[in-house]
This record gives C-alpha cells, structure tokens and sequence, in this order.
C-alpha cells in the first residue's frame, strides 16, 4: 500500500480529505522548523503502523529491512514509481544513506535501500554521512527527546557538486533524523535535497483522524 493520498506535502503525513487543498498537517502548520529543516522534496512509499501488531505485513517488511536489509529491492522499486507518480525525475546525483545508530551485521536499513536504489537508477551510493558523538537509538524515545537526541550529531564530507542529493532512510517518525541529515549535508555544500524513505510512521489515531482507517467495534 502506498501512502494514501492527500498527504502532507512537506511529512507525508495522510490528511483528512477537507485539507487537500490545503496539503500541509497540523504538526508542519504549527511546527515551522519542522518543514524549513526538511529536505527540499520528501517522497515516503509506505505507513509504518505501530499500533497494529497483526494483519498489515508491512510493519514486518519495515522491520526486516531495517534490522537485516530484507526487503530492499521491493521499496525501492515502490519509491521509483512513487517518484514517478510524482512526477519527479532522478536524472543525476548521488545517494546517501542516513547512519544507523545501531551497528547491525550485513547490509541492512537506509544503506540497504540506498543500494537497491542504485541499482534501479545507476546513481552512485555515496557514504559521506556520520555521527559526530554518540546517540541513542531513536526507538524508544518520546517525542520530544528524539530533536535533542539528533540535532547537531551528523557532519558530511565534501563531495563536489554532484547535483541532487538523495538522502535515504529507512522509517521516518518525526523527521528529526531527516532533518538532521538534510542540515548537515546543505552545511557540506549540498544544494538540491531530496528525502526519499521507505515508511513514514503513523499512529492509529492520526490515520483515523484523516479517515484511512475506520474503527470496527466488537
């Protein structure tokens, strides 16, 4: 499933239908630091849905590619028809993947998707992203602890002028790392970003909210 539409133009937030028009949620309306500090376009292919344990697999695909990289080929290939729905064309530039915070064995989460990507588009893979000082892994944390957690913590190295810069991720919650890796990769010299990820996170009630999903009693 694709991330319904209409959604957030800057998050990918699903939206109530009254708010097409509109295209912007409530969080990116009030929270302006949100919007100005992402990526110059976002694409997401898919909801993560934490509140639901059974009966939506991707959860299970999201979390597999995360932690083991499965599933990479099959994002990808829904991001590129996610960007062509779009009508967004990746000519030139480079990919880069969003550091994990958790050292995993393998191939696994944004650098995963970033190489199937690069497989379906022939743009490099470029690794210039990195951690700075530690950070704890952002599962767990609440809302407002995730900022703070991210801001200031990844550094960029200079890598010319490639063109876009696609910068990839795995899930994204609440944009921080997004953000993160949007502000240090402008700070290195990087004009036209381009967030691509492979889920955007949402809760139960936001989904109802914006009339995706409908409650069925027992």
């Amino acid at each position: 499933m694709l991330v319904p539409i209409p959604h957030c133009r800057y998050c990918w937030k699903p939206l109530k239908e009254d708010f097409k028009d509109w295209g912007i949620c409530y969080d990116c309306n009030k929270q302006p630091s949100i919007q100005n500090g992402l990526p110059d376009r976002l694409f997401a292919a898919t909801l993560y849905i934490p509140d639901v344990t059974k009966g939506y697999p991707h959860n299970h695909e999201i979390t597999d590619l995360k932690e083991h990289g499965t599933y990479s080929d099959i994002y990808a290939e829904m991001l590129v028809i996610v960007l062509e729905k779009e009508g967004f064309e990746v000519n030139e530039g480079v990919i880069v993947p969003i550091p994990q915070t958790k050292v995993r064995p393998g191939t696994a989460g944004p650098l995963a998707l970033a190489e199937s990507l690069s497989k379906l588009t022939s743009l490099p893979v470029c690794r210039c992203l990195r951690f700075i000082r530690p950070v704890r892994s952002q599962k767990g944390l609440s809302k407002n602890e995730r900022g703070p957690n991210m801001e200031n913590s990844m550094t960029a190295d200079s890598w010319g002028d490639a063109g876009t810069t696609i910068l990839v991720d795995d899930i994204m919650t609440t944009c921080s790392t997004m953000i993160e890796g949007t502000r240090a990769l402008k700070a290195a010299g990087a004009r036209d970003v381009i967030g691509l990820t492979a889920a955007r996170d949402a809760g139960i009630r936001s989904l109802e909210y914006a009339g995706v999903v409908k409650r069925v009693e027992s």
